[in-house]
């Protein structure tokens, strides 16, 4: 697959729940590494992710497929084979992690739907299955906003349960299906985002900009563990920080994400 190898960099982590509700002060940016993968030290996918050979060759995983992008930006078309594209999708996010896309299903005639990390939340697009890599990815998160939990699967097999922090009332956590843009390892882990956070293609109903970024909506550790099991943040998903570290070792990127009322 490709991808590239990323040194420690600073970035500003735009995701939104970095606070306590109602205090929406920018935070300094922290300390990030970034992974695709299930290791913190490289942003290819890990060799337990099957590659994409064709549907008939990998249907049986029960997997998403996801498109990573290459050195280009690419073209994103509102219907296969229209004229003009609707945008330029970045080889990279504001974390610096190499753009990947989950799709809706199989190519279809050279090109394939993808999720887009835009507003509206729900955004699809199309985009030739020559510009980008294949693979499969077998896990996925779900985030129940009422039980105020988290559960990883892994081939539909229960991997890690968790209570969480939802988004406030005045900020709450959008429902919906996304998956992970990013999954990065935080070097000021005394901070308000733990030791490790995924960015989600989810943005905030709520807030438009953060630190610089989209209002993004991430899972990530806390320096409010007291919080866990409320609604306190402005809209990210708190977990425990030995969570959220566990995740940034499991967790690839592409991997389905659904936020459930």
């Amino acid at each position: 697959m490709r991808g590239r190898r990323l040194p420690l960099i600073i970035l500003a982590l735009a995701v939104v729940a970095c606070a306590d509700a109602g205090a929406a002060t920018t935070q300094p940016a922290p300390d990030v590494t970034t992974t695709i993968g299930p290791t913190t030290t490289t942003t290819r996918p890990g060799p337990q992710i099957p590659p994409y050979r064709g549907f008939e060759a990998t249907h049986e995983l029960e997997g998403t497929l996801v498109a990573i992008l290459g050195e280009e930006p690419i073209p994103v078309y509102a219907r296969p084979g229209a004229p003009e594209p609707e945008r330029l999708m970045p080889t990279s996010t504001i974390l610096g992690t190499t753009t990947v896309l989950t799709t809706t299903g199989p190519p279809v005639d050279g090109w394939v739907e993808v999720m887009l990390p835009i507003r509206p939340n729900g955004s699809t697009g199309w985009v030739p299955v020559e510009e980008v890599a294949l693979y499969v990815v077998d896990s996925r998160i779900v985030v129940d906003l009422s039980d105020r939990e988290l559960v990883y699967y892994v081939r539909g097999e229960e991997v890690l349960r968790t209570p969480v922090a939802i988004g406030s009332s005045r900020s709450p956590t959008p429902p919906g299906h996304y998956f992970v843009t990013d999954n990065v390892k935080i070097a000021r882990s005394s901070g308000p985002w733990g030791p490790a956070a995924l960015g989600l293609s989810a943005r905030s109903n709520t807030i438009t900009e953060f630190n610089g970024g989209d209002g993004i909506i991430g899972i990530h550790g806390t320096n409010r563990p007291d919080t866990i099991g409320s609604a306190a943040s402005l809209g990210c998903v708190r977990v425990p920080n030995d969570v959220a570290l566990r995740l940034n070792e499991l967790v690839p990127l592409g991997t389905p994400v659904e936020i459930r009322a």
